[in-house]
């Protein structure tokens, strides 16, 4: 019997975990220690399936990748769950037709960039039976740019999609089905009994979902204020030393 048995820790990765994959050495020695004692430690994040590859840290359990478009588990090397995006023409050309720096689409096999105002024809090219899992749209000229951009698309497209923002001038669109809290949900149905507490850590709009479904939930200091305001406990900040 571990210490730790039975509960899992599911963190974001940039802001939280690590700075563009600078990991202290700190979060690294918690989560040798936490695994060895028997704890499940995995990472849900808006980068896609394979970039914890190149993080000095292995998960042991299901990840949570695309912001919740997808569950994919690395020891299996497989897709376990996905949340493909409603395809259809009008939010391509409602994206075309806005001052987006640049557009990157995630397909179930991997990201593709679309150059501002050529979204549409980079969909219909791309090859078929790949599902659209992500859109990211980045590049705003600043942090009140992309919350217009988000507000309107929200106002625009209602619930259809699931709106958020995982930086201050990037925006993604997921299926309302996914999202980082639903696919908590998914990790409860997987990992059943063996799971009686689940951990989440997270400091960005993308995270709250996850936040609010975990059994107990955590920020960093450096958290962005709507998360801060939804009560979780504070962490010191994350840092890259």
């Amino acid at each position: 019997m571990g210490r730790f048995d039975g509960f899992l820790i599911c963190s974001d990765i940039d802001g939280t975990f690590a700075l563009k994959k600078a990991v202290p050495e700190r979060n690294l020695e918690a989560v040798r220690y936490f695994q060895a004692e028997g704890g499940i430690f995995t990472l849900a994040t808006g980068r896609y399936a394979g970039y914890s590859d190149d993080l000095p840290v292995r998960v042991n359990g299901p990840l949570i990748t695309e912001n919740g478009a997808r569950i994919y588990d690395p020891a299996l090397g497989r897709t376990l769950w996905q949340f493909p995006l409603d395809g259809s023409g009008p939010l391509w050309e409602w994206i075309d037709g806005k001052n987006v720096s640049y557009v990157a689409l995630r397909f179930t096999d991997g990201p593709v960039i679309a150059e501002s105002g050529k979204v549409v024809q980079t969909v219909l090219d791309h090859p078929a039976g790949q599902e659209l899992l992500q859109i990211i749209c980045g590049g705003f000229p600043s942090p009140e740019d992309a919350l217009a951009f988000r507000d309107c698309a929200r106002e625009t497209f209602g619930e259809r999609y699931d709106i958020r923002r995982s930086w201050e001038t990037g925006v993604e669109f997921i299926s309302p089905l996914g999202g980082k809290g639903n696919c908590l949900n998914c990790l409860r149905s997987i990992l059943g009994e063996k799971i009686h507490t689940f951990i989440a850590i997270g400091d960005y709009e993308n995270d709250l979902s996850m936040l609010r479904t975990a059994d107990r939930a955590f920020t960093p200091a450096n958290a962005c204020e709507e998360v801060l305001a939804a009560g979780p406990a504070v962490l010191c900040p994350c840092s890259a030393g």
